[in-house]
Protein backbone atom coordinates (compact mmCIF):
# COMPACT_ATOMS: atom_id res chain seq x y z
CA UNK A 1 0.00 0.00 0.00
CA UNK A 2 0.96 3.37 -0.44
CA UNK A 3 0.59 6.04 1.42
CA UNK A 4 0.40 10.01 0.16
CA UNK A 5 1.24 13.20 2.71
CA UNK A 6 -0.30 16.49 1.81
CA UNK A 7 0.34 19.91 3.86
CA UNK A 8 -1.79 22.42 2.27
CA UNK A 9 -3.85 22.77 -1.13
CA UNK A 10 -4.10 26.30 -2.51
CA UNK A 11 -3.73 28.81 -5.45
CA UNK A 12 -2.81 31.98 -3.45
CA UNK A 13 0.51 33.08 -4.47
CA UNK A 14 3.76 32.94 -2.11
CA UNK A 15 2.82 29.73 -0.61
CA UNK A 16 6.03 27.32 0.70
CA UNK A 17 7.01 24.24 -0.75
CA UNK A 18 4.45 22.17 0.63
CA UNK A 19 1.42 23.72 -0.59
CA UNK A 20 0.36 22.23 -4.04
CA UNK A 21 -2.14 24.31 -6.23
CA UNK A 22 -5.48 23.02 -6.70
CA UNK A 23 -5.02 21.90 -10.44
CA UNK A 24 -1.70 19.50 -9.46
CA UNK A 25 -3.77 18.26 -6.84
CA UNK A 26 -6.37 17.22 -9.46
CA UNK A 27 -3.75 15.59 -11.67
CA UNK A 28 -2.19 13.48 -8.75
CA UNK A 29 -6.05 12.63 -7.88
CA UNK A 30 -6.76 11.91 -11.81
CA UNK A 31 -3.85 9.42 -11.39
CA UNK A 32 -4.72 7.06 -8.16
CA UNK A 33 -8.43 7.71 -8.10
CA UNK A 34 -9.83 4.52 -8.50
CA UNK A 35 -7.11 3.10 -6.11
CA UNK A 36 -7.97 5.04 -2.89
CA UNK A 37 -9.07 3.39 0.02
CA UNK A 38 -10.40 5.08 3.41
CA UNK A 39 -8.84 5.04 6.43
CA UNK A 40 -10.59 2.16 8.33
CA UNK A 41 -9.85 0.14 5.15
CA UNK A 42 -6.17 0.69 5.60
CA UNK A 43 -6.04 0.34 9.37
CA UNK A 44 -8.17 -2.98 8.94
CA UNK A 45 -5.19 -4.63 6.73
CA UNK A 46 -1.89 -2.30 7.06
CA UNK A 47 -0.56 -5.56 8.83
CA UNK A 48 -0.85 -8.25 6.29
CA UNK A 49 1.82 -8.90 3.78
CA UNK A 50 -0.90 -9.69 1.16
CA UNK A 51 -1.70 -5.82 0.77
CA UNK A 52 1.91 -4.85 1.14
CA UNK A 53 2.25 -4.05 -2.81
CA UNK A 54 -1.34 -4.27 -4.30
CA UNK A 55 -1.31 -0.42 -4.96
CA UNK A 56 -3.78 0.84 -2.97
CA UNK A 57 -3.31 4.55 -2.12
CA UNK A 58 -3.92 6.25 1.20
CA UNK A 59 -4.46 10.35 1.70
CA UNK A 60 -2.74 11.93 4.91
CA UNK A 61 -2.51 15.57 5.47
CA UNK A 62 -0.36 16.79 7.92
CA UNK A 63 -0.51 20.33 9.96
CA UNK A 64 -4.30 20.95 10.20
CA UNK A 65 -4.34 23.39 7.31
CA UNK A 66 -7.67 25.28 6.64
CA UNK A 67 -7.78 23.28 3.08
CA UNK A 68 -8.17 20.25 4.67
CA UNK A 69 -11.29 21.21 5.25
CA UNK A 70 -12.79 23.93 2.96
CA UNK A 71 -10.98 21.47 0.21
CA UNK A 72 -9.98 17.30 0.85
CA UNK A 73 -13.34 17.42 2.94
CA UNK A 74 -15.67 20.06 1.46
CA UNK A 75 -15.02 19.72 -1.60
CA UNK A 76 -13.77 16.15 -2.59
CA UNK A 77 -14.74 14.33 0.56
CA UNK A 78 -18.41 15.66 0.17
CA UNK A 79 -18.97 15.31 -3.70
CA UNK A 80 -17.64 11.64 -3.25
CA UNK A 81 -14.35 11.71 -4.93
CA UNK A 82 -12.28 10.19 -1.89
CA UNK A 83 -13.67 8.32 0.28
CA UNK A 84 -11.83 9.75 3.42
CA UNK A 85 -8.26 11.00 4.81
CA UNK A 86 -6.13 11.17 7.52
CA UNK A 87 -5.69 14.57 8.92
CA UNK A 88 -2.83 15.31 11.59
CA UNK A 89 -3.07 18.07 14.10
CA UNK A 90 -0.39 20.22 15.50
CA UNK A 91 -2.93 21.48 18.84
CA UNK A 92 -1.32 24.83 19.26
CA UNK A 93 -1.92 26.05 16.00
CA UNK A 94 -5.53 25.13 15.52
CA UNK A 95 -7.32 28.39 15.39
CA UNK A 96 -4.23 30.36 13.84
CA UNK A 97 -4.57 31.70 9.97
CA UNK A 98 -4.52 29.34 7.75
CA UNK A 99 -5.17 26.29 9.89
CA UNK A 100 -8.30 24.71 11.08
CA UNK A 101 -11.10 26.09 14.16
CA UNK A 102 -11.75 23.43 16.34
CA UNK A 103 -15.08 23.38 14.99
CA UNK A 104 -14.19 22.29 11.79
CA UNK A 105 -12.02 19.87 13.22
CA UNK A 106 -14.88 18.00 14.95
CA UNK A 107 -16.94 17.75 11.86
CA UNK A 108 -14.49 16.17 10.01
CA UNK A 109 -14.22 13.61 13.22
CA UNK A 110 -18.08 13.65 13.02
CA UNK A 111 -18.15 12.58 9.30
CA UNK A 112 -15.69 9.77 9.32
CA UNK A 113 -12.55 11.77 8.72
CA UNK A 114 -9.49 9.92 11.16
CA UNK A 115 -8.03 12.44 13.52
CA UNK A 116 -4.40 12.12 14.46
CA UNK A 117 -2.04 13.96 16.69
CA UNK A 118 1.09 16.20 15.00
CA UNK A 119 2.07 17.12 18.55
CA UNK A 120 1.65 20.45 20.19
CA UNK A 121 3.46 22.81 18.89
CA UNK A 122 4.96 21.20 15.34
CA UNK A 123 8.67 21.03 16.91
CA UNK A 124 11.63 18.36 16.24
CA UNK A 125 10.48 15.96 19.03
CA UNK A 126 14.40 14.70 18.94
CA UNK A 127 15.26 17.46 20.57
CA UNK A 128 13.18 17.86 23.54
CA UNK A 129 13.69 16.93 27.13
CA UNK A 130 12.14 13.75 28.21
CA UNK A 131 9.49 16.20 29.92
CA UNK A 132 9.20 18.39 27.04
CA UNK A 133 8.67 15.36 24.58
CA UNK A 134 6.15 13.40 27.03
CA UNK A 135 3.78 17.11 27.07
CA UNK A 136 3.81 16.65 22.96
CA UNK A 137 2.63 13.37 23.09
CA UNK A 138 0.33 13.18 25.56
CA UNK A 139 -1.02 16.30 26.01
CA UNK A 140 -1.53 16.92 21.98
CA UNK A 141 -3.52 13.42 22.38
CA UNK A 142 -5.66 14.31 25.20
CA UNK A 143 -6.73 17.77 23.88
CA UNK A 144 -7.75 15.78 20.30
CA UNK A 145 -9.87 13.67 22.25
CA UNK A 146 -11.54 16.09 24.47
CA UNK A 147 -12.66 18.05 21.37
CA UNK A 148 -13.43 15.66 18.97
CA UNK A 149 -15.07 13.01 21.26
CA UNK A 150 -13.16 10.23 19.56
CA UNK A 151 -9.98 8.42 20.39
CA UNK A 152 -7.12 9.13 18.68
CA UNK A 153 -4.51 5.99 18.18
CA UNK A 154 -2.50 7.82 15.32
CA UNK A 155 0.61 9.93 15.57
CA UNK A 156 2.63 11.47 12.51
CA UNK A 157 6.07 12.98 13.50
CA UNK A 158 7.01 16.59 13.09
CA UNK A 159 9.30 16.70 9.81
CA UNK A 160 9.73 12.95 9.72
CA UNK A 161 11.91 12.54 12.51
CA UNK A 162 11.96 10.28 15.11
CA UNK A 163 14.58 8.40 17.43
CA UNK A 164 14.19 5.37 19.52
CA UNK A 165 13.40 7.59 22.31
CA UNK A 166 10.72 8.93 20.83
CA UNK A 167 9.20 6.23 19.48
CA UNK A 168 8.98 4.68 22.78
CA UNK A 169 7.63 7.92 24.07
CA UNK A 170 4.68 7.95 21.30
CA UNK A 171 3.94 3.96 22.38
CA UNK A 172 3.89 4.70 26.27
CA UNK A 173 1.17 7.34 25.13
CA UNK A 174 -1.24 5.10 23.59
CA UNK A 175 -0.85 6.11 20.13
CA UNK A 176 -0.67 2.16 18.05
CA UNK A 177 0.20 3.61 14.32
CA UNK A 178 3.23 5.98 14.05
CA UNK A 179 3.72 7.78 10.56
CA UNK A 180 6.73 9.27 9.25
CA UNK A 181 8.30 10.45 6.03
CA UNK A 182 10.16 8.24 3.90
CA UNK A 183 10.03 6.85 0.61
CA UNK A 184 8.29 2.99 -0.66
CA UNK A 185 5.25 0.58 0.14
CA UNK A 186 4.09 0.82 3.23
CA UNK A 187 5.57 -3.17 4.92
CA UNK A 188 3.32 -4.85 7.18
CA UNK A 189 7.13 -5.96 9.06
CA UNK A 190 7.61 -2.23 10.13
CA UNK A 191 5.45 -2.62 13.25
CA UNK A 192 3.32 0.41 14.07
CA UNK A 193 5.99 2.51 11.52
CA UNK A 194 4.17 3.80 8.37
CA UNK A 195 6.18 5.29 5.56
CA UNK A 196 4.76 8.21 3.46
CA UNK A 197 5.93 10.09 0.21
CA UNK A 198 5.74 13.73 1.60
CA UNK A 199 4.41 15.84 -1.25
CA UNK A 200 6.25 19.49 -2.38
CA UNK A 201 5.36 21.84 -5.10
CA UNK A 202 8.23 19.89 -7.00
CA UNK A 203 6.04 16.69 -7.35
CA UNK A 204 4.32 16.77 -10.61
CA UNK A 205 1.97 14.10 -12.21
CA UNK A 206 5.08 12.13 -14.03
CA UNK A 207 7.17 11.86 -11.05
CA UNK A 208 3.95 10.70 -9.46
CA UNK A 209 3.01 7.97 -11.90
CA UNK A 210 5.87 6.75 -11.29
CA UNK A 211 6.20 6.90 -7.61
CA UNK A 212 2.75 4.93 -8.24
CA UNK A 213 4.27 2.27 -10.90
CA UNK A 214 7.17 1.55 -8.69
CA UNK A 215 7.05 3.50 -5.25
CA UNK A 216 11.06 1.83 -4.06
CA UNK A 217 12.53 3.20 -7.61
CA UNK A 218 14.08 6.08 -5.70
CA UNK A 219 15.34 4.23 -2.56
CA UNK A 220 18.87 3.07 -4.13
CA UNK A 221 20.07 -0.62 -5.05
CA UNK A 222 21.79 -0.60 -1.45
CA UNK A 223 18.33 -0.31 -0.08
CA UNK A 224 16.89 -2.71 -2.47
CA UNK A 225 19.12 -5.39 -1.74
CA UNK A 226 19.17 -5.08 1.72
CA UNK A 227 14.91 -5.47 1.74
CA UNK A 228 15.33 -8.78 0.03
CA UNK A 229 17.55 -10.66 2.20
CA UNK A 230 15.96 -9.38 5.16
CA UNK A 231 18.39 -7.12 6.93
CA UNK A 232 16.20 -3.95 6.06
CA UNK A 233 13.88 -5.48 8.88
CA UNK A 234 16.32 -6.63 10.78
CA UNK A 235 17.97 -3.08 11.59
CA UNK A 236 14.22 -2.17 11.89
CA UNK A 237 13.59 -4.41 14.68
CA UNK A 238 17.04 -3.97 16.22
CA UNK A 239 16.92 0.32 16.34
CA UNK A 240 13.27 0.58 17.56
CA UNK A 241 12.37 -2.67 19.20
Amino acid sequence: MIILNYHEISDEPGRDRWTVSSSRFKSHLDLFRDRLISPETFLNHCHSRNHDKDGRVLLTFDDGRLSDYTVAFEEYFGSGEIPGFMSFIPTDLVGKPGHMNWQMIKELASHGITVGSHGLAHVDLTALSDVDLENEVRTSKSVLEDKTGSSVKLFAFPFGRFDKRVWNAALAAGYTHLFTIQLGHHRSFETFLYSRLCITTSIDSNYMARHLANPDEYRGMAWRMSNRLGIYRLLMRLRYH
